[in-house]
């Protein structure tokens, strides 16, 4: 009796403590929560450290980070606190960062930002972790160490376990983040307890760490509630960061005017306008297009970009090009307000097409008269609806095939009207410009066919959106029918059988391509041919597909599609099947299978895209190295599964002649890239260290061109290719300028022509002087190169870092950990001030110790300067989300971060009772194995830098 009398009294003890313990740890969790939740019943800001950024990878998976905020008006402490990282299902937990006492603290509206040891962001965290986030579903939260429940939490994509607030998040696109609201400057002060109502996509992340600048510096500040993504914006739009409270609240943001009022004002004036973005900013060389329910306005932006179907603020400075009533605007006035819609196009006659509706959408129906005019950038027609003619004009970058379009060939489609007037008169020059193949509603046969010059049979017409014939769809219309769904389609065949296997081939027409999987009875299918096919909606390894077992309707020759321009890493959904093109650098040796097939990787710094040669092609891998930069064309497929629905794109080439080089891999020498000459024939572009040949004048040079005219260091420019960095001379400044016209380095050239100018004596580089003579600058030529990372160099090179800058005016100095770099600010302008966050430096890394020349705007604010350089140059789009609700009080705000702070340390003493009471009869909770949920994609190397092929690899 004795003897089972004492394990029963120990086993009372050990379960009395654990009361004493949980009772200890309820009293201080609800002491802390309460006075929180009294405050939160009132208003939806958040007294209590928020996650308020994450990001789930970019050009790698590695690129992820956690940041965290302190919305309050005082420090918040992180002793005794971690944070955890939670797969979808809730079934695996682990840890990214832990505190224990006296570890600190979160200053007031400050950040704390935890990331990836192997992604871009690691270098400017204050905290890192080794193993991956899932970007299609999970959650990361805030706790105190070891608690079942969270302080904050977010989850996204698929989650669906309890480490989330609300709705989960959509999964944000790769290099993308979700941020909390307002977002930015305005810090991250919103906490409804409902993750989908108080975290946006963002477009470019913005981390902020302990050493960023307090957002916002003065507190919260109240906005009107967002546009919802995916509505038209309201009319007239709202003016960001006004105050809907009886008492408004100061703010420095711009007025906004609608844009019709914009297109009045005189040139020179500034105005700042809210619209949707009708076009990306890079339509066409006057830009993009934005528009409000007054009227559209192009938009020409300066270090930025924009994407089509965005609603922006755009605040810039008000001219003509060419009569085009233009905003000039900087990357940085650029705001993300969210997702747009197009506006219901007018209808006008071709007549009409005029300065009231420059800038709109507007739909035509009309007659081309006349044959096509080439332009430099696509093709030209006079189209007219009997009213009077107007130009259309058809770029070759929207994918649009008007090859076929002869005179006669009835027009519908819709278009951005745009002006270019060389007259200087201002009354000429309107032009309807359709955005791509969806614009195009229908491309008929002319009235009367053209007889054929040989006698043979004359080509059918190209594709076109809709078609006359009954019960024939459009391909867009087949791609989104239903699983099963019997449907006709034609188009012309680009990708013919045998090439992927005997029994698969894709046709395209002007809305769109798919792929058709084809039964014994069907036969062979022909390049260029037109054809009809009657098929069954279905799928094959993750494409949209039609299953054909009749015969096909063979209707004659047909002119191929134009390959739209593709960057390797913007592989998706919108483009399988169509036929495209892409341009990048090697990422390894191709590698040929048993069968004969060859594959390889290209990247052109936005990620790798698989590049497929089926055996029937029969290519030679052996004239492809690693580090060859190559154009291909071809039919985009893919190979996946139905869980992995956005992977497993490549490129399927019809034959070996579609791989071009562009230039080959680097082998240090003074040979470049071989580019055609005006014959066709091949001509060898030479590297900057040619400019010490006696026959500099009769090379061809390629190099990037890296600054333009800087006075301060006398020059016109600089020139790099990766190895060797040459300055122009001052005295070619106009032929610079020239070239430049009104875009901005990077630009990769080809020059020619060029004569020596003797040293640079103050950056130890050499100079050249640049011929004046027609043709002797010739653009376009090899890809441009990247800055290297900064590190201690032999001779003078172009080079990039991030780090945290001291000082002030020109005498600053860079801090990379321990490291210290002098920064030589040459600029004559007034510069901003710089701040005590991370910032990233580009410049001259000249010296022995090393010292960073840099020009004006060469020191950026730390997320802009890691998107430069490991992403394709794209804008800062900045979002402004608003918070509603009244201010916290501060008296609350302070005593709910002080009951939360002494939460913390107590529930740290707590547990610690508690592991000195159990004596380890229990094992402590496993943070768990790395996500198992993450996918692996080491199976496709990536590039975080673009070089040029004589640039050293490091």
């Amino acid at each position: 009796m004795p003897v089972a009398v004492r394990p029963m009294t120990r086993s009372l003890e050990r379960a009395l403590r654990r009361a004493l313990a949980m009772a200890a740890l309820i009293g201080l969790v609800v002491g802390a929560i309460l006075p929180m939740q009294g405050v939160r019943g009132e208003v939806d800001e958040s007294s209590h450290l928020v996650v308020s950024e994450v990001v789930t990878g970019g050009a790698s998976a590695s690129d992820e980070l956690i940041e965290i905020h302190n919305p309050t008006a005082s420090a918040l402490l992180l002793d005794g606190l971690e944070v955890i990282y939670v797969t979808a299902s809730g079934a695996t937990v682990s840890r990214r960062a832990a505190w224990g006492l006296d570890a600190g603290s979160v200053p007031a509206h400050g950040h704390l930002l935890v990331a990836n040891e192997g992604g871009i962001y690691a270098s400017i965290a204050d905290a890192t972790y080794a193993s991956g986030m899932a970007s299609t579903g999970g959650s990361v939260a805030i706790r105190i160490q070891g608690a079942s429940t969270a302080i904050d939490a977010v989850g996204w994509g698929t989650a669906t376990s309890t480490w989330r607030e609300g709705q989960a998040l959509p999964a944000p696109a790769a290099g993308s983040s979700v941020e909390r609201l307002p977002g930015g400057p305005l810090g991250s002060g919103r906490d409804t307890d409902d993750n989908a109502a108080d975290f946006a996509e963002r477009l470019l992340p913005e981390p902020q760490n302990l050493g960023s600048p307090p957002t916002p510096a003065d507190g919260p500040v109240e906005t009107p509630a967002p546009t919802p993504t995916g509505t038209a914006l309201p009319t007239p739009l709202p003016t960001l960061g006004a105050t809907p409270a009886p008492t408004p609240v100061e703010t420095s943001e711009p007025a906004v005017m609608d844009i019709g009022d914009a297109r009045a004002l005189p040139d020179g004036a500034l105005a700042t306008v809210e619209g949707v973005a009708l076009t990306a900013s890079d339509f066409h060389d006057g830009g993009g297009f934005v528009a409000d329910a007054s009227g559209g306005i192009a938009v020409l932006v300066t270090d930025g970009a924009f994407p089509r179907g965005v609603a922006l603020r755009v605040t810039g400075e008000l001219d003509d090009r060419f009569s085009q009533r233009t905003l000039r605007v900087d990357g940085s006035d650029l705001v993300l307000l969210g997702s747009g819609s197009d506006p219901t196009p007018g209808a006008a006659s071709t007549a009409g097409v005029s300065e009231a509706l420059e800038g709109q959408l507007v739909r035509i129906d009309g007659t081309v008269a006349g044959a096509a005019s080439v332009l430099t950038t696509g093709l030209a027609f006079d189209v007219d609806d009997g009213s009077g003619a107007t130009r259309v004009v058809v770029g070759s970058a929207t994918g649009i095939d008007a090859s076929s379009w002869g005179s006669g060939t009835r027009l519908e489609l819709i278009g951005v009207v745009g002006q270019r007037d060389s007259s200087g008169e201002g009354t000429a020059g309107y032009r309807v410009m359709p955005r791509d193949a969806a614009d195009v509603l229908l491309a008929g046969s002319p009235a009367t066919p053209a007889p054929s010059a040989s006698g043979g049979p004359t080509p059918t017409p190209g594709p076109s959106a809709s078609d006359d014939a009954a019960g024939v769809s459009s391909i867009a219309s087949a791609r989104a029918a239903v699983k099963g769904a019997h449907v006709s389609v034609r188009g012309v065949v680009t990708l013919p059988t045998g090439i992927v296997d005997g029994q698969t081939a894709a046709i395209q027409d002007a809305s769109g391509a798919i792929l058709l999987r084809l039964g014994n009875e069907v036969g062979r299918l022909t390049l260029g041919e037109r054809i009809e096919v009657d098929g069954t909606r279905s799928t094959k390894s993750g494409m949209e597909t039609l299953r054909v077992t009749e015969p096909a309707l063979h209707l004659g020759a047909a002119a191929m599609p134009s390959a739209r321009a593709l960057r390797t890493g913007d592989a998706t959904e919108a483009r399988e099947a169509v036929l495209v093109s892409v341009r990048g650098a090697l990422a390894g040796s191709p590698r040929r299978s048993s069968s004969g097939s060859v594959t390889f990787d290209i990247d052109d710094g936005s990620g790798p895209l698989k590049i497929a040669f089926g055996a029937s092609l029969a290519l030679d891998p052996s004239a492809f190295a690693s580090g060859t930069w190559v154009q291909v064309t071809g039919i985009l497929g893919q190979v996946t599964t139905g869980a992995l629905p956005d992977r497993g794109y490549r490129l399927w080439p019809r034959s070996a002649s579609e791989i071009r080089v562009v230039a080959p891999a680097g082998d240090g020498g003074a040979s470049g890239p071989t580019t055609a000459g005006p014959d066709g024939e091949a001509a060898v572009t030479e590297s900057l260290d040619s400019i010490d040949a006696p026959d500099l004048a009769e090379l061809t040079i390629g190099a990037t061109l890296v600054v333009g005219p800087w006075p301060e260091v006398k020059l016109a420019g600089l020139l790099w290719d990766g190895q060797r960095l040459v300055g122009i001379d001052e005295r070619s400044v106009k032929v610079v300028e020239a070239v430049l016209g009104d875009r901005r380095p990077p630009m990769a050239l080809q020059l020619s022509g060029l004569a020596a100018a003797g040293p640079v004596a103050s950056l130890a580089i050499p100079s050249v002087t640049l011929g004046t003579g027609a043709g002797e600058v010739l653009q376009a030529g090899t890809p441009p190169a990247a800055a290297r990372p900064l590190a201690d160099v032999a001779k003078p090179g172009w080079a990039a870092a991030v780090g945290r800058v001291v000082g002030s005016g020109s005498e600053l100095e860079l801090r990379l950990g321990s490291r210290k770099v002098r920064v030589d600010r040459r600029c004559a302008s007034s510069q901003a001030p710089i701040g005590n966050g991370l910032v990233g430096v580009t410049g001259i890394a000249v010296g022995d110790p090393t010292r960073l020349v840099v020009p004006c705007g060469a020191i950026v604010a730390a997320p802009t300067a890691h998107a430069r350089l490991t992403m394709p140059p794209v804008a800062e789009v900045r979002g402004s989300f608003p918070p509603p609700g009244a201010e916290v009080a501060e008296g609350q705000r302070a005593l709910a971060g002080a009951l939360l702070g002494l939460a913390a340390v107590g529930l740290g003493g707590v547990a610690a009772f508690r592991r000195w009471t159990e004596q380890g009869d229990d094992e402590p909770e496993s943070v768990g194995p790395a996500n198992p949920d993450a996918p692996d994609l080491s199976a496709s190397a990536r590039l975080a830098l673009v070089r040029l092929p004589t640039e050293p690899h490091g």
